[in-house]
């Protein structure tokens, strides 16, 4: 997506009349000027929502549910057919672009597949790549996979969106121990602290879910060093409240 860029009034040019339109009045009382995301500054006019903001992503979703002279065909592995257009995948991924470059196709149509996601996900994702949006029912159902797919195809704007959406509530006592091997995985040491925290927290709860005996049984060297890590951490519990009494 573009960058924002600051308008400032600067000095004509010489040679140029030194006369400036009168601009229109600010929309104070608009309800949705100066409407604060996530990252707004109270005091920056330039991290302000605008219409045209709103009207670009819009077009961009049209492109990319209406295909319009897409030539890009994205297969999943459960049958599923996405159409998208190679200049949006090469400038969001450089791992796409790499692989539109090998692709083959007929014409100027090229097809690539992306593979051990669902369909519904992938969906999500390739939107994402268009207008940075996303549903918040999709993303909490399909965090783990956008998750992964951000970290496989080099999209740092929807990682920082999944490890965020993670810590502010979509980790939980179920998938805890599948976040943390995938932190690790996929290179998110906050990730990896946060989940790391909730499983000696809840160690009892934790280690009766699936996840946990899922873990076991592909990395036992894994849940071996959460266990030194919980008697540590009790050890370390012990001495401090010997101390403190």
């Amino acid at each position: 997506m573009g960058k924002m860029e600051m308008i400032t009034n600067t000095s004509p040019r010489k040679g140029v009349n030194n006369v400036h339109p009168t601009p229109p009045p600010l929309p104070a009382n608009d309800p949705e000027y100066g409407r604060k995301g996530i990252f707004m500054s109270k005091r920056s006019a330039v991290t302000r929502y605008s219409s045209a903001s709103s009207t670009a992503r819009d077009l961009w979703d049209s492109l990319f549910d209406g295909g319009y002279r897409a030539d890009v065909t994205i297969k999943t592995d459960d049958g599923g057919i996405i159409y998208a257009h190679a200049n949006v995948l090469g400038m969001a991924s450089p791992v796409l672009r790499g692989m539109l470059k090998r692709a083959k196709g007929f014409g100027k149509k090229r097809s690539i597949s992306i593979h051990g996601v669902h369909q519904d996900a992938v969906r999500v994702f390739i939107r994402f790549l268009y207008s940075s949006r996303y549903k918040y029912e999709e993303m909490k159902e399909f965090v783990v996979p956008l998750l992964v797919l951000s970290h496989a195809y080099a999209v740092s704007s929807l990682k920082r969106v999944c490890e965020q959406q993670l810590e502010h509530g979509l980790l939980n006592l179920e998938n805890v121990v599948d976040i943390f091997q995938l932190s690790l995985l996929c290179n998110a040491p906050r990730l990896t602290l946060i989940s790391h925290r909730m499983i000696l927290s809840n160690f009892k709860a934790v280690s009766a879910t699936e996840g946990w005996k899922s873990m076991r049984n592909s990395h036992p060297g894994l849940e071996k060093e959460l266990l030194e890590s919980v008697i540590e951490e009790e050890n370390v519990s012990g001495f401090l409240k010997k101390k403190k009494a």
